[in-house]
């Protein structure tokens, strides 16, 4: 169980404060060959919302989201929960993300037609590297600000959340704090 590791590492009279949510097994090899001390990773499921309320109720200072952006993109869009059965919306969070980032209206309309986020990002990228730029931006920045007030209405927090975002082809794609 999740909360229970989170409870037990957060215990530990080593723990520092910060800890790292890694999505699945491709997150967790990751993040240990990007080098993040084992001690602080918790390898979750798809339900966080509550996860992210445990971290600030056990005193986690800085908490790190590392995952897959097909993922955690439902985090900038207010989705707690990632698993595609329950809820999806990836394309149109995407679409919105560039729609606030004021991206020409042709490439808006290339991702709200593409046949996934992956796919999106990818064409985007080959036709606008600047545009695929900042919606990469605004998604991690969507996903901190989204998943820290999502905490604050359980509970008053100023636990810090960044995101590392990485694509299919395991390429981190976005570091932020």
């Amino acid at each position: 169980n999740c909360k229970e590791i989170l409870r037990y590492k957060c215990s530990k009279p080593t723990f520092n404060g910060c800890l790292t949510f890694v999505i699945g097994e491709n997150g967790l090899d990751l993040a240990l060959k990007f080098g993040l001390p084992t001690n602080q990773i918790i390898k979750t499921g798809n339900w966080l919302g509550p996860l992210l309320v445990a971290a600030a109720e056990n005193g986690v200072k800085k908490l790190l989201l590392f995952g897959y952006h097909g993922k955690l993109v439902k985090l900038s869009g207010s989705i707690f929960h990632t698993h595609h059965h329950l809820a999806d919306g990836r394309l149109e969070i995407l679409t919105s993300l560039a729609v606030r980032e004021g991206i020409a209206f042709d490439l808006i309309e290339l991702i709200s037609k593409s046949t996934s986020v992956e796919n999106a990002l990818l064409t985007l990228e080959e036709r606008d590297p600047k545009s695929v730029s900042l919606i990469w931006g605004r998604m991690a920045n969507e996903i901190e600000l989204k998943s820290h007030n999502y905490v604050n209405r359980y509970l008053s927090s100023s636990m810090k959340i960044g995101s590392v975002l990485f694509d299919r082809k395991r390429q981190i794609r976005w570091t932020g704090f």
